[in-house]
């Protein structure tokens, strides 16, 4: 059986990012699923919790969350 990887924590590094003019919040990065956990911010308030691909972030995110082989 496969073993599963641990999620690795970003919340308290305070990465943020844009896609399509909304505002993220990196939380986690989940390397079995290749998804991470962000936050969305609207107006300095935070309004929701999604997960998305990792092929979706920015090239200058992927290479500060840089998934273990």
């Amino acid at each position: 059986m496969a073993k599963k990887k641990k999620s690795i924590e970003y919340s308290s590094e305070n990465i943020l990012f844009i896609i399509d003019k909304i505002k993220y919040k990196l939380i986690r990065f989940h390397p079995s699923s290749m998804a991470v956990d962000v936050k969305i911010i609207e107006d300095d308030a935070q309004k929701g919790m999604v997960k998305i691909g990792f092929a979706q972030l920015p090239r200058e995110i992927k290479q500060l969350v840089k998934p273990q082989k």
